[in-house]
């Protein structure tokens, strides 16, 4: 297994790890300015670049950021692009989104914060849900964000194209956090033992995360009416998560070889929509490797802070080397 830790710098984010260890292998010389910010400064000859959390850096400016930050803003960007969202609306008050109770009614939904990173403050409301228990996940909702969108939900795995420059340069399959049954095992120690691979750890030091079992998990196996002493079969997954994040436990699987071609193009223009030059764009699809039609695809957020570690130490996969694209795309 290839290293990821960087010594000396292991409490920083993995990716700063992975961005200070090839400017190493470049013999360019770095500082660490702020180590909760994992704020750096590159300086080769008269070169010098400053970067955070190894993806923000010049190449992007700030109202670029402000845009991919905003769901609604960055959504209108998308559509007069001509690419697929998922149909909804945004809303501004407890009130108006209550208001459209009846519209979202019958089918599965998604509500999320219009400003939120990391899969933080977003629900999903199943078909023919109760008003009541629709009302309390818009006001839980409302306690990330002034604004909400509340949009259909789409089928299918999720996929994080990262975007560098005008080129889609990785894509990784993030799946849910999860055990696969072997017979023997509880739910809560086969959490236990996927936990004991040495890349899971905490606060994004390591490149995987370690799989909670907090109230949201138990609450995701009650839906499924089940607990943690549940002794799931032999290869039957168990879904600990409703959301993809590896920030939450979840596994990303490289699929850079595996997408079609027209869906790394989809990411760059969605990129381009906003003006991005280092950029994650998230697309759904059920049919990732073939040709992508109209309705087989939706994108569902352009994420202004995407790690790369995710790329280069998958928990299946290839290193895709995407620390040194990056200095690649800013100068060095």
């Amino acid at each position: 297994m290839e290293s990821y830790i960087f010594p000396g710098y292991e409490d920083l984010e993995i990716s700063t790890q992975i961005i200070l260890n090839e400017a190493k292998s470049r013999d360019i010389d770095f500082e660490v300015l702020d180590r909760s910010e994992n704020f750096i400064r590159l300086k080769k000859d008269e070169h010098s670049e400053f970067i955070k959390e190894a993806s923000k850096t010049s190449l992007d400016n700030y109202m670029t950021y402000l845009v991919m930050e905003n769901k609604t803003v960055s959504k209108l960007c998308l559509q007069d692009a001509g690419l697929r969202v998922p149909v909804g609306s945004s809303y501004e008050s407890v009130e108006s989104a209550m208001n459209d109770f009846a519209k979202y009614q019958n089918i599965k939904k998604v509500l999320k914060p219009s400003t939120t990173n990391f899969g933080i403050g977003i629900s999903i409301s199943e078909p023919l849900e109760s008003y009541d228990s629709f009302q309390k996940k818009v006001e839980s909702t409302f306690e990330y964000a002034k604004s909400i969108l509340i949009e259909e939900f789409l089928p299918g795995p999720e996929y994080r194209f990262l975007v560098l420059g005008d080129t889609t340069v990785a894509v990784c399959n993030r799946v849910p956090a999860n055990v696969k049954g072997d017979g023997s095992l509880t739910i809560s120690e086969l959490v236990d033992k996927k936990n004991s691979d040495p890349r899971r750890g905490l606060g994004h030091t390591t490149p995987l995360e370690k799989i909670q079992k907090s109230l949201i998990e138990t609450e995701v196996l009650a839906e499924q009416g089940l607990n943690w002493d549940y002794v799931p079969k032999r290869d039957e997954i168990i879904y600990l998560r409703r959301n993809s994040n590896i920030s939450t436990g979840g596994d990303s699987l490289d699929y850079t070889d595996k997408v079609h071609p027209k869906f790394l193009e989809i990411a760059a223009k969605a990129a381009a929509s906003v003006g991005a030059k280092i950029c994650g764009v998230d697309i759904i699809s059920e049919s990732i490797e073939m040709e992508p039609k109209t309705n087989s695809y939706g994108i569902l957020e352009i994420n202004f802070n995407p790690v790369l570690y995710i790329h280069d130490f998958p928990y299946q996969g290839v290193n895709r080397k995407v620390g040194s694209k990056v200095l690649d795309l800013l100068g060095f």
